[in-house]
Protein backbone atom coordinates (compact mmCIF):
# COMPACT_ATOMS: atom_id res chain seq x y z
CA UNK A 1 0.00 0.00 0.00
CA UNK A 2 1.06 3.76 -0.73
CA UNK A 3 0.11 6.40 0.85
CA UNK A 4 1.01 10.27 -0.09
CA UNK A 5 -0.42 13.35 1.64
CA UNK A 6 -0.58 16.92 0.43
CA UNK A 7 -1.27 19.65 2.96
CA UNK A 8 -2.92 22.17 1.06
CA UNK A 9 -4.55 24.76 3.27
CA UNK A 10 -1.76 26.20 5.76
CA UNK A 11 -3.76 26.84 8.45
CA UNK A 12 -5.24 23.54 8.35
CA UNK A 13 -5.72 21.99 11.73
CA UNK A 14 -3.99 18.36 11.10
CA UNK A 15 -4.55 17.92 15.31
CA UNK A 16 -8.17 17.00 14.76
CA UNK A 17 -7.69 13.43 13.23
CA UNK A 18 -10.83 12.08 10.99
CA UNK A 19 -9.73 8.86 10.24
CA UNK A 20 -7.22 6.55 11.71
CA UNK A 21 -5.90 3.33 10.88
CA UNK A 22 -2.94 0.84 11.32
CA UNK A 23 -2.50 -2.47 9.98
CA UNK A 24 -6.26 -2.28 8.17
CA UNK A 25 -6.79 -5.79 6.76
CA UNK A 26 -9.47 -7.88 5.06
CA UNK A 27 -9.01 -11.18 4.15
CA UNK A 28 -12.12 -13.33 2.46
CA UNK A 29 -12.23 -16.95 1.52
CA UNK A 30 -10.53 -16.43 -1.58
CA UNK A 31 -7.45 -14.42 -0.13
CA UNK A 32 -6.63 -11.20 0.59
CA UNK A 33 -8.87 -8.31 0.00
CA UNK A 34 -6.94 -5.28 1.29
CA UNK A 35 -3.82 -6.08 4.08
CA UNK A 36 -2.25 -3.99 6.47
CA UNK A 37 -3.23 -0.06 5.41
CA UNK A 38 -1.81 2.50 7.68
CA UNK A 39 -3.44 5.69 7.56
CA UNK A 40 -3.93 9.48 8.85
CA UNK A 41 -6.70 12.00 7.96
CA UNK A 42 -7.21 14.97 9.03
CA UNK A 43 -10.52 16.48 9.31
CA UNK A 44 -11.46 18.35 5.93
CA UNK A 45 -9.45 16.27 3.85
CA UNK A 46 -10.46 14.40 0.86
CA UNK A 47 -8.77 10.50 -0.19
CA UNK A 48 -8.71 9.47 -3.42
CA UNK A 49 -8.47 5.26 -3.06
CA UNK A 50 -6.99 4.55 -6.59
CA UNK A 51 -6.63 1.13 -7.68
CA UNK A 52 -7.70 -1.29 -10.45
CA UNK A 53 -10.81 -3.42 -9.98
CA UNK A 54 -10.15 -6.25 -7.61
CA UNK A 55 -7.63 -4.13 -5.27
CA UNK A 56 -10.50 -3.83 -2.73
CA UNK A 57 -11.52 -0.25 -2.65
CA UNK A 58 -15.27 -1.44 -2.58
CA UNK A 59 -14.52 -3.13 0.51
CA UNK A 60 -12.44 -0.92 1.68
CA UNK A 61 -14.82 2.28 1.83
CA UNK A 62 -17.77 -0.02 3.46
CA UNK A 63 -15.22 -1.10 6.12
CA UNK A 64 -14.70 2.83 6.94
CA UNK A 65 -18.45 3.26 6.69
CA UNK A 66 -18.91 0.56 9.71
CA UNK A 67 -20.68 -1.70 7.07
CA UNK A 68 -18.12 -4.26 6.72
CA UNK A 69 -16.24 -6.28 9.00
CA UNK A 70 -12.10 -6.46 8.68
CA UNK A 71 -9.89 -9.04 9.95
CA UNK A 72 -6.88 -7.71 11.47
CA UNK A 73 -6.05 -4.15 12.80
CA UNK A 74 -7.15 -1.09 13.92
CA UNK A 75 -9.07 1.96 13.13
CA UNK A 76 -10.54 5.38 15.00
CA UNK A 77 -13.12 7.39 13.27
CA UNK A 78 -12.43 10.74 15.71
CA UNK A 79 -13.34 9.01 19.20
CA UNK A 80 -15.29 5.69 17.89
CA UNK A 81 -13.32 2.43 17.18
CA UNK A 82 -14.34 1.37 14.04
CA UNK A 83 -14.41 -2.02 14.91
CA UNK A 84 -16.40 -2.29 17.95
CA UNK A 85 -18.88 0.77 17.39
CA UNK A 86 -19.83 -0.13 13.76
CA UNK A 87 -23.48 1.15 14.66
CA UNK A 88 -22.30 4.59 15.99
CA UNK A 89 -20.04 4.71 12.69
CA UNK A 90 -22.53 4.12 10.58
CA UNK A 91 -24.26 7.18 11.66
CA UNK A 92 -21.32 8.93 11.13
CA UNK A 93 -20.27 8.12 7.67
CA UNK A 94 -22.90 8.70 4.80
CA UNK A 95 -22.33 6.36 2.01
CA UNK A 96 -22.77 8.89 -1.41
CA UNK A 97 -22.70 6.35 -3.93
CA UNK A 98 -21.98 2.41 -3.81
CA UNK A 99 -23.48 0.34 -7.06
CA UNK A 100 -26.50 -1.64 -5.35
CA UNK A 101 -26.65 0.48 -1.90
CA UNK A 102 -27.47 3.63 -2.83
CA UNK A 103 -29.63 3.40 -6.02
CA UNK A 104 -32.28 5.82 -6.93
CA UNK A 105 -36.08 4.97 -7.68
CA UNK A 106 -36.49 6.06 -11.62
CA UNK A 107 -39.94 6.62 -10.72
CA UNK A 108 -39.59 8.78 -8.13
CA UNK A 109 -39.53 12.73 -8.26
CA UNK A 110 -36.33 14.60 -6.72
CA UNK A 111 -38.55 16.17 -4.19
CA UNK A 112 -39.39 12.70 -3.01
CA UNK A 113 -36.42 11.16 -2.83
CA UNK A 114 -35.28 14.35 -0.85
CA UNK A 115 -38.24 14.36 1.26
CA UNK A 116 -38.08 10.36 1.98
CA UNK A 117 -34.17 10.95 3.58
CA UNK A 118 -35.47 14.10 5.18
CA UNK A 119 -38.10 12.24 7.56
CA UNK A 120 -36.06 9.34 7.88
CA UNK A 121 -33.32 11.84 9.46
CA UNK A 122 -36.15 13.14 12.05
CA UNK A 123 -37.80 11.98 15.00
CA UNK A 124 -40.40 9.47 14.57
CA UNK A 125 -43.32 11.64 15.66
CA UNK A 126 -42.59 13.97 12.87
CA UNK A 127 -43.39 12.40 9.42
CA UNK A 128 -43.33 15.06 7.01
CA UNK A 129 -41.15 17.91 5.73
CA UNK A 130 -41.83 21.58 4.52
CA UNK A 131 -42.11 22.64 0.61
CA UNK A 132 -39.44 25.42 2.21
CA UNK A 133 -37.28 22.80 3.78
CA UNK A 134 -37.26 20.84 0.54
CA UNK A 135 -36.42 23.96 -1.52
CA UNK A 136 -33.75 24.81 0.96
CA UNK A 137 -31.65 21.54 0.35
CA UNK A 138 -32.51 21.33 -3.75
CA UNK A 139 -31.22 24.79 -3.91
CA UNK A 140 -28.20 23.70 -2.35
CA UNK A 141 -27.47 20.83 -4.76
CA UNK A 142 -28.22 22.93 -7.63
CA UNK A 143 -26.05 25.69 -6.26
CA UNK A 144 -22.82 22.85 -6.20
CA UNK A 145 -23.93 20.79 -9.76
CA UNK A 146 -24.15 24.84 -11.06
CA UNK A 147 -20.55 25.96 -9.57
CA UNK A 148 -19.36 22.86 -11.06
CA UNK A 149 -20.44 23.27 -14.40
CA UNK A 150 -19.72 26.69 -14.41
CA UNK A 151 -15.76 26.38 -13.92
CA UNK A 152 -15.82 23.18 -16.35
CA UNK A 153 -17.56 25.30 -18.97
CA UNK A 154 -14.88 27.78 -18.29
CA UNK A 155 -11.49 25.68 -19.56
CA UNK A 156 -10.24 26.68 -23.00
CA UNK A 157 -11.94 24.88 -25.63
CA UNK A 158 -11.42 20.96 -26.37
CA UNK A 159 -10.28 20.19 -22.93
CA UNK A 160 -13.56 18.25 -22.46
CA UNK A 161 -16.42 16.92 -24.49
CA UNK A 162 -19.76 18.61 -23.69
CA UNK A 163 -23.26 17.49 -24.30
CA UNK A 164 -26.88 19.14 -23.67
CA UNK A 165 -27.33 17.44 -21.21
CA UNK A 166 -24.24 18.23 -19.27
CA UNK A 167 -25.58 22.14 -20.10
CA UNK A 168 -28.77 21.81 -18.30
CA UNK A 169 -29.66 22.76 -14.80
CA UNK A 170 -29.37 20.47 -12.50
CA UNK A 171 -33.46 20.88 -11.72
CA UNK A 172 -36.24 21.79 -14.07
CA UNK A 173 -37.83 23.49 -11.14
CA UNK A 174 -37.07 24.72 -7.96
CA UNK A 175 -39.91 22.37 -6.27
CA UNK A 176 -37.83 19.26 -7.64
CA UNK A 177 -41.11 17.88 -9.52
CA UNK A 178 -38.38 16.28 -12.12
CA UNK A 179 -38.32 12.46 -12.22
CA UNK A 180 -35.02 10.61 -11.63
CA UNK A 181 -35.69 8.82 -14.85
CA UNK A 182 -34.99 12.68 -16.48
CA UNK A 183 -31.67 13.10 -14.94
CA UNK A 184 -28.62 12.99 -16.43
CA UNK A 185 -25.90 10.35 -14.88
CA UNK A 186 -23.81 13.56 -13.79
CA UNK A 187 -26.96 14.88 -12.03
CA UNK A 188 -28.06 11.18 -10.21
CA UNK A 189 -24.11 11.53 -8.78
CA UNK A 190 -25.00 15.09 -7.09
CA UNK A 191 -28.57 13.73 -6.42
CA UNK A 192 -27.21 10.79 -3.93
CA UNK A 193 -24.52 12.96 -2.94
CA UNK A 194 -26.87 15.80 -2.04
CA UNK A 195 -29.23 12.88 -0.09
CA UNK A 196 -25.84 11.54 2.05
CA UNK A 197 -24.93 14.97 2.98
CA UNK A 198 -28.71 16.02 4.28
CA UNK A 199 -27.10 14.36 7.98
CA UNK A 200 -24.15 16.79 7.70
CA UNK A 201 -22.12 13.80 8.65
CA UNK A 202 -18.70 13.85 9.35
CA UNK A 203 -17.50 12.18 6.29
CA UNK A 204 -18.72 11.00 3.28
CA UNK A 205 -17.73 7.74 1.19
CA UNK A 206 -18.18 7.44 -2.69
CA UNK A 207 -17.23 4.49 -4.61
CA UNK A 208 -15.58 4.15 -8.15
CA UNK A 209 -16.35 7.62 -9.60
CA UNK A 210 -15.39 6.11 -12.78
CA UNK A 211 -18.15 4.82 -13.43
CA UNK A 212 -19.23 8.42 -14.97
CA UNK A 213 -18.40 7.43 -18.50
CA UNK A 214 -17.04 11.31 -19.60
CA UNK A 215 -14.08 12.62 -18.34
CA UNK A 216 -16.09 15.99 -18.41
CA UNK A 217 -18.82 14.65 -15.86
CA UNK A 218 -16.05 13.36 -13.44
CA UNK A 219 -13.77 16.39 -13.61
CA UNK A 220 -17.58 18.53 -12.79
CA UNK A 221 -17.73 15.61 -10.14
CA UNK A 222 -14.39 15.97 -8.59
CA UNK A 223 -15.10 19.64 -8.94
CA UNK A 224 -18.65 19.62 -6.93
CA UNK A 225 -16.89 17.73 -4.42
CA UNK A 226 -14.33 20.27 -3.75
CA UNK A 227 -16.78 23.27 -3.64
CA UNK A 228 -19.20 21.47 -1.21
CA UNK A 229 -16.77 21.28 1.40
CA UNK A 230 -16.05 24.74 0.73
CA UNK A 231 -19.45 25.80 1.40
CA UNK A 232 -19.85 23.28 4.45
CA UNK A 233 -16.65 24.66 5.84
CA UNK A 234 -17.73 28.44 5.40
CA UNK A 235 -21.54 27.64 6.52
CA UNK A 236 -20.03 25.32 9.72
CA UNK A 237 -16.08 25.84 10.07
CA UNK A 238 -16.30 23.79 13.27
CA UNK A 239 -17.78 20.66 11.23
CA UNK A 240 -15.74 19.98 8.27
CA UNK A 241 -16.49 17.54 5.81
CA UNK A 242 -14.29 14.35 4.91
CA UNK A 243 -14.65 12.82 1.55
CA UNK A 244 -13.41 9.53 0.75
CA UNK A 245 -13.33 8.47 -3.10
CA UNK A 246 -12.31 5.90 -5.24
CA UNK A 247 -11.34 5.35 -8.64
CA UNK A 248 -9.02 3.60 -11.14
CA UNK A 249 -7.49 7.13 -12.19
CA UNK A 250 -7.47 10.83 -10.48
CA UNK A 251 -6.52 12.48 -13.59
CA UNK A 252 -9.77 14.90 -13.55
CA UNK A 253 -8.97 15.12 -9.93
CA UNK A 254 -5.91 16.28 -10.54
CA UNK A 255 -7.73 19.12 -13.32
CA UNK A 256 -9.94 20.50 -11.07
CA UNK A 257 -8.23 21.02 -8.20
CA UNK A 258 -5.77 23.04 -10.14
CA UNK A 259 -8.62 25.38 -12.20
CA UNK A 260 -10.22 25.32 -8.59
CA UNK A 261 -7.14 26.50 -6.63
CA UNK A 262 -7.78 28.55 -3.50
CA UNK A 263 -11.55 29.20 -4.12
CA UNK A 264 -11.63 25.17 -2.71
CA UNK A 265 -8.95 23.82 -0.72
CA UNK A 266 -9.67 20.71 1.28
CA UNK A 267 -7.27 20.32 4.64
CA UNK A 268 -5.71 17.69 3.01
CA UNK A 269 -5.48 15.96 -0.10
CA UNK A 270 -4.21 12.11 0.99
CA UNK A 271 -3.51 9.62 -2.16
CA UNK A 272 -4.17 5.38 -1.46
CA UNK A 273 -2.66 3.24 -3.78
CA UNK A 274 -4.52 -0.31 -4.19
CA UNK A 275 -3.26 -3.33 -5.62
CA UNK A 276 -5.12 -6.49 -7.22
CA UNK A 277 -4.13 -9.10 -5.08
CA UNK A 278 -3.91 -12.74 -6.58
CA UNK A 279 -6.10 -15.41 -5.52
CA UNK A 280 -5.84 -18.17 -3.46
CA UNK A 281 -5.33 -21.46 -4.89
CA UNK A 282 -8.72 -22.57 -3.51
CA UNK A 283 -10.54 -20.44 -6.00
CA UNK A 284 -10.35 -17.11 -8.20
CA UNK A 285 -11.93 -13.43 -7.97
CA UNK A 286 -14.01 -11.63 -10.48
Amino acid sequence: MESTTDTLAEDADTDSTAISLQGWSLTGKQGSVFDDIDLEVPAGAIVIVRGPAGSGKTSLLLSLAGRMQVSEGQGRLGELDIRKRARAVRGQVAVGHVAGLTDLENDFTVAQHVAERRIMLQPWYKPWVSKSSLREVIGLIRQTFASATEFIDALPEGTFSTTDAQEADFLIDDDGEVFVSELSELQKFFLEFGLASLSRPPAVVIDNIDYLREAADRARAWAGLLIYQQLRQSRDPDNPLTVIVSCEDSGEFDIASRSLGSEAEPTAVIELELTAHRPSRHGSRH
